[in-house]
């Protein structure tokens, strides 16, 4: 199913620790335990996990990134950016005097290739040469048909004087700029500056399923291309994800394997807030394997169909599984916009890729997905909750904008906590410590001052059972 044809991508997985040398400082990508980029845009054809070509001393990985240049275009670009723990370089400023070095290991079908690197910022890219610090990092190639280190020297040149060396979120790769070859070369181990850590909380919007009694969306099994299974056990309760109940899907052998859903009883509101990142979409995924890619993609179902992309498609994002069967909440970064025609209030289908431009069979288990409201959305839908020891009433207010209360009644004597967790899972407050409680009713307050807008989850612990309550914070 050809979803996507151009934008074979990855977002990253964790960001590396620094390393000693004055080389570069984090290796972004080695096609195999190490994805920390977003391949977003490429001129020639890029296949990711492609089999090394000849392994020798320098790489002898089992796997590369291939490209293939567009002999139709004379500046060829592969344009890459971080994603989900950062969008932003760090200062680069020791990479353009050369006290740092950005590296690449590179198997080329000829001597002489020159290769280059230009940092951008993306939000200011135009024309030649807006977004552009600095001028390029250049190496070029010495070997044919064998791998070779390439380490890259600054050259200074026309640039973008707003572009500072703190302003950087985008590397772009050249392979023999100026020349109209459609040569496939293979690249591997890229590395270069530090990522800045992401301390903005992740805002989202609507909770489209937790598969225990919330479900804002609709599942085409016709047009999906693996095997549903709804509301079934967790493969693994515990502090990730306590819910009982999840979704199964098992991905088929289909290249552009895609899970379909829509919007049910009402449209979806106006989605610009994820093209700018001010809203994300999340979604607590269980897989078998770290590098996992998933994609979502929103588009109008009136226009898209499995073989006419670019139409019909509105924008995509990426992110990437780091665990191994461990739950973990996925927040998926945009990554492109395919078709400009599609308006951010004419999306009606929302489609899940797993592992996208692969071929082979895995199974997965999804929970608690967000994404765009739609356009009947209060999230005051909070049931009641109960073990054999306690009963939660729904929070009230919802939405919070200075404090919620949740209401209890336990049953007999406990040991009771409250805490509450982001949209990643992460803690950030704990109105009610774990302490002794007798039996009777109370209310636990919840002061929502100094948390972001966005949804939120309370963890009400009794007895060491956890019992959920969603709270939207305004």
């Amino acid at each position: 199913m050809s979803i996507f044809t151009r934008l074979l991508a990855t977002a990253f997985l964790a960001a590396a620790a620094p390393l000693a040398s004055a080389s570069a400082q984090v290796l972004y990508d080695n096609f195999e335990d190490v994805r920390l980029l977003n391949y977003v845009r490429t001129d020639g054809t890029f296949t990711q996990n492609a089999p090394n070509p000849g392994t020798n001393a320098v790489n002898s990985s089992a796997t590369c990134g291939k490209y293939v240049r567009n002999a139709g275009v004379e500046f060829d670009v592969i344009q890459i950016r971080p994603g989900v723990i950062s969008n932003k370089l760090a200062d680069v400023a020791a990479y353009a005097d050369g006290t740092k070095k950005l590296t690449l290991k590179f198997y080329s079908p000829a001597v002489g290739v020159p290769v280059q690197l230009v940092l951008q910022n993306a939000g200011k890219v135009t024309t030649y040469p807006n977004g552009n610090f600095g001028g390029t990092f250049n190496a070029t190639t010495t070997k044919a048909n064998e791998w070779e280190l390439l380490t890259f020297t600054y050259a200074a040149g026309t640039s973008d004087p707003t572009v500072t060396s703190t302003d950087t979120d985008q590397i772009v790769m050249l392979i023999k700029p100026g020349s109209f070859t459609g040569d496939t070369y293979h690249f591997d181990d890229l590395m270069g500056p530090e990522f800045v850590a992401s301390t903005t909380p992740v805002v989202t919007d609507q909770l489209y399923d937790n598969y225990e009694g919330t479900r804002a969306i609709g599942y085409s099994y016709a047009k999906t291309s693996g095997s549903i299974k709804l509301d079934t056990l967790n493969p693994a309760v515990g502090t990730d994800n306590p819910s009982a109940q999840v979704m199964r899907y098992t991905r088929s052998i289909q290249q552009y394997d895609a899970l379909v859903v829509r919007p049910t009883g009402a449209p979806l509101a106006d989605v610009a807030p994820f093209l700018t990142s001010d809203k994300k979409m999340t979604l607590k995924v269980y897989s078998p394997a770290p590098g996992i890619v998933f994609q979502i993609t929103l588009q109008d179902s009136t226009v898209a169909d499995p073989f006419n992309y670019p139409a019909g498609r509105h924008s995509e994002y990426l992110a990437t599984t780091t665990a191994t069967n461990a739950w973990e909440t996925l927040t998926f970064n945009f990554a492109n916009r395919p078709s400009a025609a599609v308006t951010n209030t004419s999306i009606n289908e929302i489609v899940l890729l797993v592992a996208p431009n692969t071929t082979s069979r895995l199974r997965v288990y999804l929970d608690d997905w967000t994404g765009p409201r739609k356009t009947n959305f209060v999230p005051t839908g909070v049931r009641a909750v109960q073990s054999a020891a306690a009963l939660l009433e729904p929070v009230y207010p919802n939405p919070a904008t200075g404090r919620a209360l949740l209401p209890v009644q336990l049953r007999t004597a406990a040991t009771v906590g409250l805490s509450v967790h982001d949209a990643l899972g992460r803690l950030v407050a704990t109105p009610l410590p774990t302490r002794l409680r007798p039996a009777g009713a109370f209310e636990a307050e919840v002061s929502t001052a100094g948390l972001a807008p966005g949804l939120y989850l309370l963890r009400f612990a009794v007895d060491g059972v956890v019992m959920t309550q969603r709270l939207s914070v305004q």
